[in-house]
């Protein structure tokens, strides 16, 4: 059965992506898969993020929504990637937050 894993990543962006850049080394993510495993959902997301230039570094937590505790004041807007990914069935990348902004 799938269900939506949330997926916290440490990834480097490359100048070719479409995501906003400042210049950080660093980018740090929470995306929401929909799928059968974490191990699926992590490697969806990893092709996802590679078609827009975006490397996965690293892995640092994965849990399902279900099983996570999310505040409504949440800087990587887990809420609403939640409901994007619900909607359309498709990878939300979500927030990113740059290693210079924390």
């Amino acid at each position: 059965m799938s269900e939506f894993w949330i997926i916290d990543t440490k990834c480097k962006v490359l100048q070719e992506s479409t995501m906003p850049q400042d210049g950080s080394t660093y980018y740090y993510g929470r995306s929401v898969v929909l799928a059968d495993t974490m191990e699926l959902a992590i490697e969806q997301l990893t092709q996802a993020l590679k078609k827009d230039h975006i490397l996965l570094e690293e892995v640092q937590q994965v849990v399902t929504y279900e099983d996570g505790q999310w505040t409504e004041d949440d800087d990587f807007e887990v809420h609403e990637s939640l409901r994007d990914s619900m909607l359309s069935n498709e990878i939300e990348f979500g927030c990113f937050i740059s290693e210079k902004s924390r």
